[in-house]
């Protein structure tokens, strides 16, 4: 292996006026979730978005279904997409007793979102990453609006943009317990 000569870097100084041409991200690759942290990650959201919620509770938790498929929507996208976000949404649409489609559609269309977003999000800080969760779960929560006014329920009112705010809170706290690296290491294997 050839070494340098003392002195010269590898890497060429940035130069204004010229354009960068590292790679947009800088961390240190990891290796995939295991199947096992992804599947007790969407089970705890599962378990908690199937709890007895009741009164204004009901209309202002967020969707944790919802926040855990998206956020392995943007980390793991190989592992977790849109045919996860289908089947989960006919899950809750049957534990809601729902319009039979209405969450998957919601999670469909979240997901793809986020699948859109995922290069920009990964660039930005996690606070950064909320605001675009904030949209994400708007657009997904106004389609859900849309859907029951269309079927003759009333407007559940403007409680609702709590969740949106609740959701955004809970981001950092998923990216925080679900990127600790004891919980992501698998084997020995070393990524060559």
């Amino acid at each position: 292996m050839r070494t340098l000569p003392e002195g010269i870097s590898a890497v060429a100084p940035h130069k204004p006026g010229t354009m960068d041409l590292s790679p947009a991200s800088r961390d240190p690759m990891r290796l995939p979730a295991p199947f096992s942290l992804i599947s007790i990650v969407i089970m705890a959201a599962l378990l908690l978005d199937l709890l007895p919620w009741d009164g204004v509770a009901l209309i202002t938790h967020p969707d944790f279904v919802l926040l855990a498929l998206l956020y392995w929507a943007v980390h793991e996208p190989h592992t977790v997409g849109q045919g996860w976000g289908f089947a989960l949404g006919l899950i809750m649409d049957v534990a809601d007793s729902a319009l039979l489609g209405q969450h998957a559609m919601v999670y469909v269309v979240a997901i793809f979102l986020a699948q859109l977003l995922r290069v920009r999000m990964l660039q930005l800080s996690v606070a950064e990453q909320a605001l675009h969760i904030i949209a994400i779960l708007a657009v997904s929560q106004g389609i859900g609006v849309l859907l029951n006014l269309a079927m003759g329920r009333d407007f559940p009112g403007f409680s609702i943009l709590i969740s949106l705010a609740l959701g955004a809170l809970l981001w950092p706290i998923i990216n925080a317990f679900a990127t600790i690296p004891r919980l992501r290491r698998r084997s020995s294997r070393v990524i060559s």
